[in-house]
């Protein structure tokens, strides 16, 4: 090559990577200034992915889309009322119940803490304890103190508003854009399919597919194994007589939504309740009860909802909670781990397929994993009947309108 035409492709490299970051810089701003949408648009994103099989499942049966998508926005009305009926007094009658016990549960915390501390040897210095807190308060010499802590709180005032608007507008936005999203969906990918160069659509649609599938398989499935291990959780510690045993396990359900949080934030709960109340036993029970649940929900629940899972090490994950954490506060959290599963499928294809010469085929089973079901409820093989092979174009059809690919072109399951 010329020595001018590789000084030309040099400088074009240099001048395109400064303009990348120079368009990701102006994105950041412009997504910082905007940022009130985001947490609605991510959260109808998730009713889209959840909502989306039923839909399709319904124009097959000749149902036009937007009648579908009212149909699935009904029932899932009628989920939630039904379940709120089941739950909402219960968690209403622990809820009053804690309120009121709130003072006697923190002076309980605060004499544990205080006896362990003697026994170890460690001077906590003055504790304060509800009556101790009161006596200042009422204390007039505090009053000064009182006011500049309220005046703080005051200044604050316009976060207070701004984190009102945002969850108003969670409920209210989230549900209208998904609709909205749901309702155009396939016309959605055919407008971004064709804006995709001719010679690029066939392994763009490919990739594509791959990564709508798994972000479709991590929303249901960790939306799912939230539900189940907030049941059983709540289950568990109701058959152990623990107090606010509901609202620990739909606590314990809900932080399951991100990885490793649930069990642990649901078994320190517990605990806390369990010595509070003056029981060892109960405390240790709770730990056997949610170490159990993670056991069922690593080897049983899981590999029975997700069977395709992006392969992350747990390290990876970590990493990018904390990222995204940081970054976006509770949005960054919720979606950090997806984002980096689809950042994973993009930038691996390129690499196995430009680098290193593979197959979309041979680039797709380096990256995606379809487990293999649970011993106790993988179905018994004949012994005439062959394995069957797993093709990763299969997991196209999870988002698409395509047809499933033939059952003879799949990889080796014993399903």
């Amino acid at each position: 090559m010329p020595v001018t035409d590789r000084l030309r492709r040099i400088a074009l490299i240099v001048w395109a990577s400064i303009g990348v970051l120079v368009l990701g810089w102006a994105v950041l701003r412009v997504a910082g200034e905007v940022r009130i949408i985001w947490l609605p648009l991510a959260f109808a994103t998730g009713l889209v992915v959840l909502l989306d099989p039923l839909v399709r499942g319904l124009q097959r049966i000749a149902i036009p889309r937007v009648i579908g998508t009212f149909f699935a926005y009904i029932t899932l009305a009628a989920l939630l009322v039904a379940i709120g009926f089941l739950i909402v007094p219960t968690v209403r009658d622990q809820a009053n119940e804690f309120g009121v016990g709130l003072p006697a549960l923190y002076d309980s915390i605060v004499e544990w803490l205080k006896d362990t501390s003697d026994r170890v040897g460690i001077d906590l210095g003055p504790v304060w304890n509800s009556e101790t807190i009161r006596e200042w308060i009422s204390d007039p010499n505090n009053q000064e103190a009182i006011q500049a802590v309220l005046g703080n709180f005051g200044s604050g005032a316009g976060r207070v508003l701004v984190g009102v608007a945002e969850t108003v507008a969670l409920f209210v936005l989230a549900p209208v854009l998904g609709f909205y999203m749901l309702v155009d969906l396939p016309r959605s990918k055919r407008l971004m399919i064709a804006l995709v160069p001719p010679r690029l659509r066939d392994e763009v649609a490919f990739v594509a597919g791959q990564a709508g599938a798994a972000l479709a398989a991590f929303v249901r499935g960790q939306l799912l194994v939230a539900m189940v291990v907030g049941a059983l959780s709540a289950v568990g510690l109701w058959i152990l007589d623990l107090p606010f045993w509901l609202i620990i396990g739909l606590a314990a359900g809900l932080l399951n939504m991100v990885p490793f949080a649930g069990p642990f934030f649901g078994a320190t709960l517990a605990v806390t309740v369990a010595l509070v109340d003056g029981s060892l036993t109960k405390a240790v029970l709770a730990v056997v009860i949610f170490t159990a649940i993670q056991q069922i929900d690593n080897h049983l629940i899981t590999p029975l909802v997700q069977r395709t899972r992006v392969r992350l090490s747990p390290l990876v994950i970590v990493l990018a909670l904390l990222a995204g954490g940081s970054v976006a506060g509770l949005l960054g959290v919720l979606i950090a781990v997806p984002t980096v599963s689809v950042l994973r499928i993009v930038a691996g294809h390129l690499w196995r397929t430009r680098v290193l010469g593979e197959s979309w085929a041979e680039a797709s089973e380096a990256m995606i994993e379809v487990t293999q079901r649970p011993e106790v409820l993988r179905p018994i093989r004949r012994r005439d009947q062959e394995p069957r092979l797993f093709d990763t174009a299969e997991l196209q059809t999870v988002t698409g309108d395509e047809p499933a690919p033939d059952p003879g072109e799949r990889v080796v399951s014993d399903t």
